[in-house]
């Protein structure tokens, strides 16, 4: 089968969405299928091009895995990170994929993993002119998602004009994936569409790549912690939806604790002001990292003790965060600050991998670690029960195998009038 997937975030970036389109794309074309990645040249998380990249139209290469990359120019975000780029990048992705996508030719369907709405629109445009099925891959819904944290007004005149325009995109689709059953209720409602036009595929880790770290790890040396300090990692974005910045509160209280340390590992738009905000308090028991080596993340997390997984008081299950399954796969017991009827805490919950504690509330995140760090026999439960719901739920061969049935099936459902 010929397939066209349209990604917005493709390796080297780090961000978990390209990493799994890059192993989904291996996978199918190992199975015979031929496949085409179309995806931006790197410039993320920065939102600056990559050392060794020059950027033109269209750049088109046959990859050792077995399928074809296309990167094509867009407008790059900048490190400013201002509304206006962020629409720019998103139009200009949306028209400069379309057209590459035209290059190579009508595919037998088309997976758009994109940002919305203008950079999907495009696309599918497209497959409606080629009269083709196209799948509406959603890692996030909008405008939910930015309702939520107050970048646009609920329900607003922008907000209202948005729903309907996702709607309009979700309903021409053949196929809409998601990555939470939450989610997929949430789509449902909105969007009016019949629960058989929606399929759960949860994000995932290639479990042969990412084991739990055996051994000794050389990387908490490497970054002067002592071997005696209890670390609670937080690793991944550090934006808006995350509500992470209420880990510089955390770190207050637990300002006289020598024994802990929160370790911040990522880039994001909260973390300019968190470094900020830490500094003016004389924090010395939070620390802020880039993102590591994909390579050296095991290593990175094997020297930590507990992870801790926020979210924005307001947010809802528009946006799931998949640094939980990063959790889950090394074997971590995990402190979650989300609401309780959210995706997330329901996934710690029902695998016995963690605490639960009210979003936003930095004394019961500050009592949870300490509760992990007096009671080891309790976090190495957590830690056993993480890797076995992990192992369970969100390998990649689980995915892949509900992909492979999809394409099986790809004349997509029947809508309601």
């Amino acid at each position: 089968m010929k397939i066209i997937f349209i990604c917005a975030v493709f390796p080297p970036e780090p961000a978990p969405a390209g990493i799994m389109a890059h192993q989904l794309a291996t996978r199918l074309a190992r199975e015979g299928h031929d496949v085409t990645m179309i995806v931006p040249f790197p410039n993320r998380p920065d939102g600056v091009l990559y050392p060794g990249f020059q950027r033109r139209l269209r750049a088109r290469t046959v990859t050792r895995e077995g399928y074809t990359l296309v990167r094509c120019a867009n407008w790059l975000l900048g490190k400013q990170r201002k509304n206006l780029n962020r629409i720019l990048e998103n139009v200009t992705f949306g028209l400069s994929s379309a057209w590459a996508a035209s290059r190579e030719g009508c595919p037998d369907i088309m997976i758009t993993e994109t940002w919305p709405l203008f950079a999907t629109l495009f696309c599918t445009s497209l497959a409606r002119l080629w009269r083709i099925p196209y799948w509406y891959y959603v890692q996030d819904v909008y405008p939910e998602a930015a309702e939520g944290v107050g970048i646009i007004n609920a329900n607003g005149l922008i907000a209202r004009a948005f729903r309907l325009w996702d709607r309009y995109l979700c309903q021409h689709s053949a196929h809409v994936i998601v990555i939470s059953e939450t989610m997929r209720d949430l789509l449902a409602a909105n969007r009016k569409l019949p629960l058989e036009c929606l399929t759960v595929i949860p994000n995932w880790l290639d479990e042969a790549t990412f084991g739990v770290w055996q051994g000794d790890s050389a990387w908490g040396s490497e970054q002067g912690i002592p071997s005696h300090v209890f670390v609670a990692l937080f690793g991944g974005t550090l934006g808006h939806v995350s509500g992470v910045e209420v880990l510089v509160d955390v770190a207050r209280i637990m300002k006289s604790d020598t024994g802990v340390m929160l370790l911040c590992i990522g880039e994001g738009s909260r973390k300019v002001a968190m470094v900020n905000e830490a500094s003016r308090l004389g924090l010395t028991n939070i620390r802020f990292l880039p993102f590591q080596p994909v390579e050296r993340v095991p290593e990175v997390q094997a020297s930590c003790n507990v992870a801790v997984l926020t979210m924005h008081p307001d947010s809802s299950d528009s946006s799931v965060p998949s640094k939980l399954i990063t959790y889950l796969a090394a074997s971590l017991p995990v402190i979650c600050a989300a609401k309780a009827e959210s995706a997330v805490a329901r996934t710690v919950r029902d695998a016995g991998a963690g605490i639960v504690v009210s979003p936003g509330d930095p004394q019961a995140i500050a009592d949870a670690i300490l509760r992990l760090k007096c009671q080891p026999e309790t976090a190495q439960r957590m830690s056993r029960n993480a890797r076995l719901y992990f192992e369970k739920h969100y390998t990649l061969e689980r995915a892949y195998s509900q992909f492979s049935s999809l394409l099986q099936k790809k004349e997509g459902c029947k809508r309601r009038n």
